[in-house]
């Protein structure tokens, strides 16, 4: 099969709020694995970008494949920007034992790396670091995990075989010491207009990032410019990064034609949601007007909705009106770190008919149902992730007097189209069934 899909949710588990050896998917995981391993013997080469990398079941696994002669290439963020609080025991699903140390996403990805920078160097297993930080405001607050925010949010793994290829993009990180959510994954194998795009962006991406061996805490990652290169769009997969001109600003137009071109039906799923008539500072930016205002592929989707067209929203977050506050006074959401960007769409939203609206704590999934297409996305509906500004210069933060930034600002992200109608059932059901779990609420 051409394409396949896999789901997994906190009700696959006895307690949802324990942390497994196995990671926060334990299901995806397996799959990932499964995938390889059905066509192993035809494989060259794995080449992943995981943003975290801390999960030993991975890690021992594409070790051991890369001992079999098929060369694995590993992406992923420096150990800074792991979370090092709150550590927590890990339970093992295979023994069912808990253990009797606790961790954290830091101290696991230490232990991984420490191992690979120390061990003599195997030709066929390499891990790096993309190091880029993006940031566009001054007055940001310190972050739990590093100073700055980095860049690489994706999750996707492109394997090549000797004829032909698999690609694989998931909502989860795979991480150990994240809860496990409503999550999923696709696999595109053989498909024309999906490789070409994502072979060069693994080029692109390994190029422009540091071996572990070759990496130290003393390189400069104030300074996150790089070489532009040209970027092929395609209408199966797109691709952002810092290293493709402009690409998150293109990304905000082809995500909002699609949905432009709705006949009946839109259901727009992620963690966040709040790219919604947003402003920002384009003096860092050298072809965009200064201070424009976007309505964004969330203000296309009320758009459609006042055209007739059947809006479904699903999100983890919600931060209810002040003028709903008793109406879900006896609920506790998760709020979104930019409460005044969703209010604003929410509040537009809640003026809009043909809507419905519904919030699950555990959801973290990513994607858009638009009629019998389906957009499946490593990436939030925010604003952070459509805007591209190449020109920024931080002499200082205000919370963070001692640190400057100068570069680019853009999230790595990526999106496949697919039209296969066995993943849009799938997906479809899917969310019926997160629409029917008792911790979902329907807000509108």
């Amino acid at each position: 099969m051409p394409f396949k899909s896999f789901f997994d949710s906190p009700g696959n588990y006895k307690n949802k709020f324990d942390f497994y050896d196995q990671g926060g998917s334990p299901h995806l995981l397996q799959k990932f694995i499964e995938t390889i391993e059905q066509q192993k013997n035809d494989i060259e080469e794995i080449n992943i970008s995981w943003y975290l990398y801390n999960n030993k079941y991975l890690h021992h696994y594409l070790k051991k494949t890369s001992e079999s002669g098929i060369k694995v290439n590993v992406i992923t963020i420096p150990l800074e920007g792991y979370d090092n609080t709150k550590p927590q025991p890990l339970e093992n699903l295979e023994t069912g034992k808990k253990s009797n140390d606790s961790f954290t996403k830091y101290s696991l990805a230490r232990q991984i790396f420490s191992e690979i920078y120390h061990s003599k160097t195997h030709p066929d297993f390499n891990v790096y670091f993309f190091s880029h930080l993006y940031v566009r405001s001054a007055y940001i607050n310190k972050f739990s995990r590093g100073s700055l925010p980095y860049s690489l949010h994706i999750k996707s793994a492109y394997i090549k075989k000797k004829n032909g290829f698999i690609l694989l993009l998931s909502s989860s990180n795979l991480a150990v010491r994240d809860l496990v959510k409503h999550e999923s994954m696709v696999c595109i194998e053989d498909e024309p207009n999906y490789e070409e795009c994502a072979k060069a962006f693994y080029k692109n991406l390994i190029s422009s990032s540091t071996h572990i061996k070759d990496y130290n805490e003393s390189l400069n990652t104030s300074c996150n410019s790089y070489d532009k290169i040209d970027f092929k769009e395609s209408g199966s997969i797109f691709i952002t990064s810092p290293f493709y001109y402009n690409s998150s600003n293109i990304l905000d137009t082809t995500l909002s034609k699609y949905i432009l071109s709705a006949k009946k039906r839109i259901i727009i799923c992620a963690q966040h949601l709040a790219a919604f008539n947003f402003q920002f500072n384009a003096k860092h930016h050298s072809i965009i007007k200064e201070n424009e205002t976007r309505q964004g592929v969330l203000g296309a989707v009320i758009y459609m909705a006042n055209k007739g067209v059947n809006v479904t929203c699903l999100s983890q977050t919600f931060a209810p009106l002040t003028k709903d506050e008793n109406k879900f006074k006896d609920i506790k959401f998760r709020r979104p770190a930019n409460t005044s960007k969703f209010q604003k769409f929410y509040s537009e939203l809640t003026k809009t008919k043909n809507v419905q609206y519904f919030v699950n704590e555990n959801l973290h999934s990513k994607f858009i149902l638009i009629d019998n297409l389906l957009i499946y996305c490593s990436y939030n509906f925010t604003p952070t992730q459509f805007i591209y500004l190449d020109n920024i210069k931080i002499p200082k933060f205000k919370n963070m007097p001692h640190i400057s930034y100068e570069g680019i600002h853009c999230e790595v992200g990526m999106h496949v189209a697919i039209e296969d109608i066995n993943t849009v059932k799938a997906f479809e059901k899917n969310i019926e069934n997160i629409k029917r779990e008792k911790e979902t609420i329907q807000v509108k």
